[in-house]
């Protein structure tokens, strides 16, 4: 008897054993599995880059914040909680950026640049707020035949330059800046003229109020509404599009490479004609969302520049369908907590598009540091060698940069409410650029380019005490002065340098 127990024993231990040998394997199997479902390195690294490009800007941002006499962690804090506490606020607003983001990210896809987003947005918005109150349709069937239409409409608003590009050669970029400019004009003349709203309202510039089956129902909260489902369908869409279906597999060859697609028998004319009619339609369908769930009808300027956000969506969002998604909400966060922040910080509303465009620049930091890694060598062996003009040199690069980053942020939080001072601000932003370029490439002394950005941040203080609110003259002063500073300093250094005969010491 205990022969046979002890035998028994012995196989419920092989047993166990074998369970436990077993199980563990296939623990081995699902991870390895799971393990090569999960994204590359090439995938994570993009995502990475973002996430920090956003923790740059808030950075520099807090800093321009408290230059300026602004307490920043107040301002944060009121920025973090008015979009914590308002999630249907920030959907609504992140609604039509997933559009235009998705329009802009599929033209690019296809090695296209549609810088038109907002023309097709506004026409789109035409056409759905036109059908919305002519045409009586059953509830549920008019808005969708709405979104139809508007998808139509900027569909063939992207259609037309992709055709110009396609067989014409004429570049997106002029052919949909212009159409954007003749949609934004013409809306105006239908809001303020043929199609206006009579009677009491009538000195707004705006169409009559759509009919109540063609309004998008709520879904949560007052504000959001079911355009958002609408677009993550778009998301689902253009991801499916693009990954799964001969089209995606043309359009991101063109993209590629177009003469390799060609030879490869892909038709490189049509692909691009289709993106960017493809593009339009996505930038409709943002508009119609808009009408048909928030505004319930078409009014002059109600976009408020949401088709050129989504080009800030897509470059960070990295053209990814999914990428867009995420940077849509972001800057959707953004808009509802910068109100807040606005209103209880009273920091002004631009710096919400200040850190949107340090955000574009930090996004396009990688290439900007391929071609600074390609300088470093350089760079040390010109301190070692000649430290005397070296050294003051990277002082003036980097006071160049700082103000090349400062001025394009400003310029990008003032060209909605003043255009003309967004202007002053992207030159000055650009001369920066452009000394901290020649330095680089060691095309001048360092002294020459000095004095060039203070007397450019001179005549930007200079129009922003006459046509702004002097919102950045303390900025301003601090890169006058420093600028002045580094031109004395390298004057005093390139005297001490020079013997009275012309030589050198």
């Amino acid at each position: 008897m205990s022969g046979e127990y002890i035998e028994d024993s012995a196989v419920d231990v092989s047993h166990t054993h074998e369970e436990k040998s077993s199980a563990f394997q296939k623990l081995v199997i699902v991870f390895n599995k799971v393990k090569h479902r999960l994204p590359s390195r090439d995938y994570w690294k993009p995502l990475f880059w973002s996430l920090g490009s956003i923790i740059l800007a808030l950075l520099v941002s807090a800093i321009m914040m408290t230059v300026m006499g602004y307490d920043a962690i107040m301002a944060f804090d009121y920025l973090i909680r008015g979009a914590l506490d308002q999630p249907d606020r920030v959907l609504q607003y992140a609604t039509p950026l997933i559009l235009t983001g998705l329009s802009v990210a599929l033209a690019f896809r296809c090695g296209l640049f549609n810088i038109g987003p907002e023309g097709q947005l506004l026409i789109g918005s035409m056409a759905a707020a036109i059908l919305g109150y002519v045409v009586a349709l059953p509830f549920l069937v008019h808005p969708l035949v709405c979104i139809g239409v508007a998808a139509l409409a900027g569909g063939l608003w992207g259609f037309l330059p992709g055709l110009l590009r396609a067989y014409r050669g004429a570049h997106e970029v002029v052919t949909t800046m212009m159409l954007s400019y003749v949609a934004i004009n013409f809306t105006q003349y239908l809001a303020g003229g043929p199609l206006k709203e009579q009677g009491e309202y009538a000195w707004i510039s705006q169409t009559t109020r759509i009919l109540d089956t063609s309004e998008l129902a709520k879904i949560f909260g007052p504000y959001l509404h079911w355009g958002f489902a609408v677009a993550i369908v778009c998301v689902i869409g253009i991801d499916f599009l693009l990954k799964r279906t001969v089209l995606g597999y043309e359009m991101k060859a063109v993209g590629l490479n177009e003469e390799a697609a060609e030879y490869a028998g892909i038709n490189s004319k049509r692909s691009m004609a289709l993106a960017l009619g493809i593009s339009g339609a996505l930038a409709g369908i943002g508009g119609a969302g808009e009408i048909l769930g928030t505004h319930h009808r078409f009014l002059d300027g109600w976009s408020g520049g949401l088709g050129w956000d989504g080009i800030t969506v897509a470059v960070l969002g990295n053209n990814s369908p999914w990428g867009v998604l995420g940077a849509a909400i972001f800057f959707g966060a953004l808009r509802a907590g910068g109100n807040r922040m606005h209103q209880f910080a009273h920091v002004p509303i631009e710096i919400v598009g200040l850190i949107q465009g340090l955000v574009v620049i930090f996004v396009a930091a990688p290439r900007i540091i391929d071609w600074l890694g390609r300088q470093t060598i350089d760079s040390a062996s010109w301190i070692k060698r000649e430290p005397r003009e070296g050294l003051p040199g990277i002082a003036v690069l980097v006071f160049n940069l700082f103000g090349l980053f400062l001025g394009i942020g400003i310029s990008a939080s003032l060209f909605a409410t003043n255009p003309i001072l967004g202007v002053m601000f992207s030159m000055v932003g650009i001369v920066s650029g452009l000394v901290s370029y020649r330095i680089l490439s060691r095309q001048e002394t360092a002294l020459s380019l000095s004095i060039i950005p203070a007397i450019a941040w001179v005549d930007a203080m200079v129009l922003d005490i006459l046509i702004g609110e002097a919102m950045f003259f303390n900025m301003g002063m601090v890169m006058v002065i420093v600028g002045l500073i580094l031109s004395v300093v390298l004057w005093m250094m390139q005297a001490l340098t020079v013997q009275p005969d012309g030589g050198e010491v």
